[in-house]
């Protein structure tokens, strides 16, 4: 029997290279001279009206046209005016492009017509001017959307002529009549922006004090959208802002205060006037102000410095305020921020008489505003600014203007925008003074905006590959900063941990010169600048101060700082890497070409593996390093969501990696801790080898080895007062506390062994501490063992080598387990205060591995619950003291260790009771009322730590075989052998959410910062019920989902919904996407998209399983087989394997989740019209369409028919008037008969006859190739010859017309039925006869002209069937009719002519699981084709050719169809009623018969024992061979009773598949000697009949005897018949 065929995956093929749209617009001949922009602010209607004046200097003479860019303006081009000249300008806005036509009628399928609408909005790839070629020589606008003619110069000098010598000196008119610039003046109005400016408190609803601040992005695009300029980052020019807006708070919405009214009242009654026709009628609000929020004095904080302020001459409720900025600065670094902002003089408060003296004229001022009752938090959140500003002056130069000012405004998405002179700051980052928790972190952001006016702002990147270096530059600046403010230790492990983070997250991303091409795709992008750019410049720093001595880095940066701010020349301000580079190797005499390589132009960081021995013989340490990074970089690494979209974006961006360095190559430092506790240092240089291996032998300088005593004897010795020998002093050991017998035993600890300390005592050295000068970015793992690395803990002071120690630790768990000596050091490594803060915490959270039962009985927990209780619990008790926070390290203790007693898991992957009670305990008994700060994070810390420990680890947990043993003599052995329920559980979660609960209503009477309670609560209830601990409740969160809730509740309550998987609920899902792009707050619309694609990203990779899948089931055969589909398991385990590594399968697997949710593709189809959404949340919006939308080109657009007046003049009146009346109709027909283009003419008729022609019949419409012989038919009056041989066709087909005779055939493609009909089409294929011997019968048709193609080979394959024991039943004697209109003179008869080898096959149309009906063929085979669904009807057949679709009538026989066998199973058994098969005169069913002629004379049988070998291709896989659909599982065909002949199953032709990987077999060949022009096969008597053979495969086909020059002889072809009877 033939064997079941394992399933092969497809190979997917290599998808094309993404191609962004590039922009070749050459740089414009003119840059700009100076810009002056006034603007005027409505606050109530929320619009803006100014004008920009640009002075443009053109450097070639010929120049006519300027390009300014323009965006979301409505420009008056008729009040354009050049040097007081009217000009010819034209605008059109890109921007209107985002509005959809009222015309179309399209849905979430047209996103690539969309996406094409605004294709000039999108980021092109263009060549890159730099910095230092823009000045004085060109500009590069960015898409020039407003075109202004300029005047000629005598134009200019005539309309001037008059003018004052000071203006025309503006207009750089000079006396000699030279005219070198135009001053281009622009008239614009905004209404509704939303990509340049953002309007707080002006919506009715909003109570917050209203303000407006300029927005801004990475790329260009922003700028031009608040007012026209050129919006290129390399045109800078000196700027003048006037700016007028009202003067205050009242005046912004027309509400004077209460005695103005009444004055006004009294002084006009009648004031009250009627608006005139066209006018808008007023809006009336009510904004809630009081009378003192109406004295609000409004304020303009503005790039530059202020100039003036005066009182509008017309309008006294209005003001303006004139900045001006002497440097050129591009238009990006411009912009204000204008409400009722409170000012806070910092540099006074902050800064003593003494400092001030010191600076001299160096000192800055430094400004802070805020909105009105948030001073004090401005004082408390800047206190540490000033300062900073101080120390950047003392240590890189002065300050390059002459103010510092901090804007701090609502809804910004970025913590800090850095501009001219000025920042725009989140209020998210102002706390008060009594919290602790944010400051370090607060204090460096703000830190790295101030640090950024002196690299960002003054002194720019030339090129967007040198944005890394000004980025990494105002970091290391910042960073240089919080050492002196925080301490050494702080800087060095901050440094180690952003170290070892880039080493986790560099694999497979761009370089840090790369990169800035890339920063416009999100957020994610610059984070990683930040995270690698400082890093590179510190060991860059490390490197230089150790090679040449000097100040490094920092003496860098002072020169070019003083250079920027003295010199006279424009590029001094400009930063290229080369320059800086040469800088670096003046400095450090040394060359840096192999660093840059590697770490600037190179992306990923090196991997080091030590291998060390001791050689005894030398007296040397032999070391071998050997890097790894490339065996890191081919790992597969799980997909992340939370780096899921930035895989996406990348992906679709065509953002490749960088090229991984296979050796990275330096200088590393080596200290060997000898055995007389000498540190030694070796400094070795890691060359580049080709085994990325290098050895050395470094010598060893003790002579004779000091006897080392263990802890022991010098606790004895110490003990004796002999503490005082020579050498004891030295010794300096961090970790020796609780050394007492009586501590030691109360507290479980533990030493080290006898054959341990034998080993410590033979070592040569202590230790080996490898980069001991923190000169590399690696990962490095050593062999040496576990008591050295507890010596470096305990006795190196370096806080990095402290870590590298504790890093060993957790790494090492893997391999040893928990030990109980692990805890003591852990545990006395928490109980030291004299270790770095930092140290501790990693030991609290490692402490909670080595708490488990069976090794080392809770040794770690109670470690945990002492150490809490010795610092934080009244002694003797659990009561832990009242808070007081003023030593902030020990904070930091008491909220780490509750969190790291809440991930202890037992064997079955529970917490602890005690565990659990201890820190619920803490929560209800917590105590601040003698603290001077707050307890709120606190409190929060230890909410979030009662809900972790009640989550169950699901690796530990093992199902609970319950087991009971019963000797049956009892009456209810239910009841006596069941066990007692443990209740605990259930109370301690009723007694925490009662916690929980009551925390979180507390947040609703006292609120917490940020209501940090309420969003703690959430975030508990979510874990609690994603764990399935509490059921899952949407109410809890949809309650705080209103407008007026806090920001971060109603963010969290979000998030929260769419980790319980809530977005497959349309209800929630329309509100999410409404909420996501109506939300007037940017910060959260940014939050809910990064919140969305997290939850997409957890339906990509499977997080959560489909309910409405279902896994394959085993299946039972008889009563004691059970057959597992173990195909089916293992593919659906790979799948869900792939779609969590590949992003290609988890792209593919989101894709079939949301395909058919019409509701998901309809709410983000609506989202991309709302008006509040900026252009680049349109991009991301439509990008999220495409990942979830197949796209679809047709595009229904709807016109409105022409309107078309009518008028009919009536009677006449008196003095000869006569009344017409008007009517107005639609025009729904053509007026006329147009002209339309001809089609072309038909070739010229040729001698050849028409070629023969196949006829192919489809129950399935599933497209199939016979290769069968032509044979003529009666209605062709001349046979025409056959065609030579074809050659072998590509897999696309060609058209070729062929000049003969017009064909007679039609070619009509029906448009695709119903899904419910039952109705099956039939295809019928024309064909033309080449050497294979193709053809079929055909009737007659109407003569037409049609492209034919030469024929495509097809595989043969061998469906399997499986028997049961019905019968078919008896269909109808009718032959279906067609539904199809026939074609005109056709008879409405098909005969299918008997063509060899003949193969009957019953193809299902039904895709219901019905129970399986074998059918009998003429061949004695089995065959059933698995049912597909219906599919789209194709126009082409197989082999390229146009084809009919006819529709046939089967409600004869789909009761029978239904009854097939399951689409999953196809199996093949040998047949054994060959007797039995007798004819009838009515068939036993309807079905569809495929036949192809052989010759009578050459008829063999074929069996099983023979079957015919066909060629096959390994390519092709067996799921398109044996026409199984991909996932089914293996059939397990039954066995043949003994003695019967084997069936061979006959070949099937199935459809090309339309993918790129599918390939094709050769067809089975007619028998040698078949002849198309032969004389036909008569049919057989009824009694006769015998089953049809299988055809011989031929690989070389052969001509028939048609080939020759005659022709052959016209017979009518007889019908062919089959009629078996069922088996009795």
């Amino acid at each position: 029997m033939p064997g079941a065929v394992e399933p092969e995956l497809l190979e997917e093929p290599e998808p094309a290279p993404v191609e962004l749209p590039a922009d070749d617009t050459p740089p414009r001949p003119y840059v700009v001279f100076k810009q002056h922009v006034e603007l005027e602010i409505d606050f109530r209607q929320k619009r803006v009206h100014g004008r920009s004046h640009i002075l443009v200097v053109p450097i070639e003479p010929d120049i006519t046209e300027v390009y300014i860019d323009a965006r979301q303006c409505e420009i008056d081009v008729k009040n354009i005016t050049v040097s007081n000249c009217p000009a010819r300008a034209s605008y059109e806005d890109p921007c209107d492009k985002l509005a959809a036509p009222d015309e179309y009628q399209w849905t979430a399928a047209q996103w690539p017509v969309r996406k094409r609408r605004i294709e000039r909005l999108l980021h092109h790839r263009r060549k890159e001017v730099p910095v230092m070629a823009h000045d004085l020589a060109c500009c590069q606008p960015l898409d020039g959307s407003l075109r202004v003619t300029l005047p000629t110069a005598d134009e200019v000098k005539k309309k001037n002529r008059d003018a004052p010598k000071a203006d025309q000196q503006e207009m750089l008119i000079h006396a000699d009549g030279n005219v070198q610039g135009y001053r281009i003046s622009i008239p614009f109005e905004l209404k509704n922006v939303h990509n340049g400016l953002h309007f707080v408190g002006v919506d009715e609803g909003d109570m917050r004090y209203p303000h407006v601040y300029t927005r801004h992005s990475v790329e260009p695009g922003t700028a031009c959208s608040i007012f026209p300029c050129i919006d290129d980052p390399g045109c800078r020019n000196p700027w003048k802002i006037s700016i007028t807006c009202p003067r205050t708070l009242g005046d912004a919405f027309h509400q004077p205060l209460v005695a103005q009214q009444h004055a006004t009242s009294t002084s006009a009654p009648n004031n009250s006037r009627k608006r005139k026709f066209g006018e808008e009628e007023p809006i009336k609000r009510d904004y809630g102000l009081t009378e003192e929020d109406k004295q609000l004095e409004m304020t303009v904080v503005c790039s530059g410095f202020l100039t003036g302020e005066v009182i509008d001459k017309d309008d006294e409720t209005k003001k303006t305020m004139t900045f001006e900025i002497d440097n050129n600065k591009a238009a990006k670094h411009i912009g204000f921020a204008i409400g009722p902002f409170e000012h806070v003089d910092l540099w006074s408060e902050f800064r003593s008489e003494e400092d001030d003296t010191k600076l001299g004229v160096s000192a800055a001022k430094v400004h802070g505003y805020c909105l009105p009752g948030r001073a004090e938090e401005v004082r408390n959140t800047c206190a540490a600014l000033v300062t900073a500003v101080d120390h950047f002056v003392l240590h890189f130069g002065r300050y390059p203007f002459e103010n510092y000012k901090v804007c701090f405004i609502d809804d910004m998405i970025e913590d800090t925008i850095p501009l001219c002179a000025f920042s725009l700051c989140s209020s998210r980052l102002l706390y008060p003074s009594d919290i602790v928790d944010t400051e370090i972190e607060t204090t460096r952001i703000l830190v790295y905006s101030l640090a950024s006016q002196w690299f960002g702002v003054n002194i720019v990147p030339n090129t967007k590959a040198d944005i890394w270096l000004v980025v990494g530059i105002a970091w290391y600046m910042t960073d240089y900063f919080m050492k002196a403010l925080c301490g050494n230790n702080t800087f060095r492990f901050r440094m180690k941990t952003m170290a070892d983070r880039l080493v986790e997250i560099d694999l497979k991303r761009p370089s840090l010169q790369d990169m800035g091409e890339h920063l416009y795709l999100g957020s994610f992008e610059v984070d990683f600048m930040n995270l690698k750019a400082p890093l590179v410049l510190f060991i860059l720093d490390r490197r230089l101060s150790k090679s040449s001595g000097s100040a490094g880095i920092s003496r860098i940066i002072s020169r070019m700082v003083s250079k920027a701010n003295t010199s006279t020349q424009s590029n001094d301000d400009v930063l290229p890497s080369d320059s800086f580079r040469k800088a670096c190797e003046k400095i450090g005499s040394t060359r840096l070409e192999s660093f840059w390589n590697q770490w600037v132009i190179g992306s990923g960081c090196p991997r080091f593996d030590v291998f060390q021995r001791f050689n005894k013989k030398k007296l040397c340490v032999e070391m071998t390093v050997r890097q790894t990074q490339d065996i890191a970089a081919a790992k597969v690494r799980p997909i992340d969501k939370n780096d899921f979209w930035r895989d996406v974006r990348e992906e679709t961006h065509a953002v490749y990696a960088g090229e991984l360095q296979q050796a990275f190559t330096g200088p590393m430092t080596i200290r060997i801790h000898e055995a007389d506790g000498t540190p030694y240092e070796h400094i070795v240089e890691i060359r580049e080898d080709g085994a990325r291996s290098v050895r050395f032998e470094i010598p060893y300088n003790t002579k004779y080895k000091r006897l080392k005593r263990n802890r022991r004897q010098r606790e004895r010795a110490m003990a004796n007062n002999n503490a005082k020998e020579e050498g004891q002093k030295e010794l300096y050991y961090l970790g020796d506390v609780m050394q007492h017998p009586d501590d030691v035993e109360e507290w479980g600890f533990r030493d080290w062994d006898e054959e341990t300390e034998a080993k410590m005592d033979q070592e040569s050295y202590e230790w080996i501490r490898m980069d001991a000068d923190f000169e590399w970015i690696c990962e490095m793992k050593t062999n040496l063992p576990a008591y050295m690395y507890a010596s470096q803990l305990q006795q190196d002071r370096d806080v990095a080598a402290q870590q590298d120690s504790m890093l060993f630790l957790k790494q090492s768990f893997a391999k040893s387990g928990a030990h109980p000596l692990v805890s003591t050091i852990l545990t006395r490594t928490l109980l030291d205060p004299r270790y770095f803060y930092g140290i501790r915490l990693m030991a609290a959270e490692e402490l909670p591995r080595h708490a488990v039962q069976e090794q080392v009985d809770w040794i770690g927990l109670r470690h945990l619950q002492k150490t809490f209780q010795h610092f934080f619990c009244y002694p003797g008790s659990t009561t832990p003291r009242p808070n007081n926070f003023s030593d902030k390290r020990q904070y930091m203790i008491q909220c780490a260790i509750p969190e790291a007693m809440a991930h202890i898991r037992g064997e079955d992957g529970k917490c602890p009771k005690e565990a659990r009670r201890f820190i619920l305990g803490l929560l209800q008994a917590n105590n601040n009322s003698e603290n001077v700060f707050s307890d709120q994070f606190y409190i929060c810390k230890l909410i979030k730590a009662v809900a972790i420990c009640q989550i169950p680890d699901e690796k530990k947990a093992k199902p609970q075989m319950a087991m009971s043993l019963s000797f049956g003599d009892a009456d209810n052995e239910d009841e006596i052998m069941a066990e007692a329920i443990d209740t605990e559980p259930e109370e301690f979660r009723d007694q925490a959410l009662e916690e929980i609960e009551r925390y979180r209503r507390r947040d609703e009477y006292a609120p917490s910062f940020q209501n940090c309670f309420t969003v703690a609560a959430l975030d508990a209830l979510c874990s609690l019920m994603k764990a399935n601990v509490i059921p899952s409740d949407p109410l809890t969160f949809v309650q705080y989902l209103q407008d007026k809730t806090c920001d971060f509740v109603r963010i969290k309550a979000c998030e929260a919904l769419v980790e319980l998987g809530f977005l497959d609920k349309p209800e929630f899902l329309r509100f999410f996407f409404s909420l996501m792009s109506t939300d007037p707050s940017p910060f959260v619309r940014d939050q809910l998209f990064k919140v969305l694609c997290r939850g997409l990203a957890s339906i990509a990779i499977g997080e959560r399983p489909d309910p409405n899948k279902q896994t394959p089931q085993p299946v039972k055969e008889g009563l004691d087989l059970v057959v597992e589909q173990e195909n089916s398991i293992m593919e659906e385990r790979q799948k869900a394997k792939a779609r969590k590594e590949d992003l290609h399968a988890a792209l593919s697997a989101l894709k079939e989740h949301t395909e058919d949710d019409e509701e998901l593709q309809e709410v983000i189809w609506q989202a991309l019209d709302s008006p509040v959404l900026t252009v680049t949340e349109r991009i991301n919006l439509l990008e999220i369409c495409s990942l979830l939308v197949d796209d679809d080109p047709a595009l229904t657009v709807k016109f409105r028919y022409p309107e078309v007046w009518s008028a009919a003049r009536g009677e006449k009146i008196r003095d000869k008037k006569h009344v017409i009346s008007f009517r107005k109709r639609y025009r729904t027909k053509s007026r006329g008969i147009y002209a339309t283009q001809r089609p072309p003419s038909p070739p010229p008729p040729s001698s050849r006859p028409e070629p023969k022609r196949t006829i192919t019949l489809n129950i399935n419409r599933t497209p199939s190739i016979s290769n069968k012989p032509a044979i003529p038919t009666p209605s062709q009056s001349h046979p025409p010859p056959a065609l030579s041989p074809a050659p072998s066709q590509p897999a696309t087909p060609v058209s070729t017309p062929i000049p003969t005779q017009p064909k007679k055939s039609i070619s009509v493609t029906v448009p695709k039925p119903p899904a419910t009909s039952s109705a099956p089409v039939v295809k019928l294929a024309k064909q033309a006869t080449s050497s294979t011997g193709l053809a079929a019968n055909k009737p007659s048709a109407k003569p037409t002209t049609k492209p034919v193609t030469k024929p495509v080979t097809k595989p043969i394959t061998k469906p399997i069937a499986k028997p049961t024991a019905k019968h078919p039943p008896k269909p109808t004697s009718k032959p279906p009719v067609p539904q199809e209109k026939a074609v005109k003179n056709e008879p409405r008869r098909d005969s299918i002519a008997v063509l060899p080898p003949i193969r009957p096959t019953i193809e299902a149309q039904q895709s219901e699981q019905k129970p399986h009906t074998p059918k009998v063929n003429g061949n004695s085979g089995l065959t059933v084709k698995a049912p597909k669904p219906l599919k789209r009807a194709s126009t082409e057949s197989e082999s390229g050719r146009p084809s009919k679709v006819v529709k046939l009538n089967t409600s004869g026989f789909i009761d029978a169809m239904k009854k097939l066998q399951p689409r999953s199973k196809m199996v093949t058994v040998e047949f054994t009623a060959w007797d039995r098969l007798n004819t009838r005169k009515e068939s036993p069913a309807s079905v569809t018969i495929r036949a192809a002629g052989k010759k009578p004379t050459s008829e063999k049988k074929s069996t099983s024992s023979n079957p015919s070998p066909a060629p096959t291709n390994p390519r092709t896989t067996p799921a398109m061979a044996t026409g199984v659909p991909k996932g089914t599982p293996k059939p397990t065909p039954k066995p043949a009773p003994k003695g019967t002949p084997k069936a061979t199953p006959p070949p099937q032709s199935r459809p090309r598949s339309s993918t790129p990987t599918s390939t094709t077999q050769p067809p089975v060949n007619p028998q040698p000697g078949s002849s198309s022009g032969g004389k036909p096969r008569k049919p057989l008597p009824d009694m006769m009949r015998k089953p049809l053979p299988s055809a011989a495969t031929n690989p070389h086909p052969t001509p028939s005897k048609t080939s020759s020059s005659s022709p052959p002889l016209t017979k009518p072809v007889p019908k062919l018949k089959f009629k078996v009877k069922p088996h009795s």
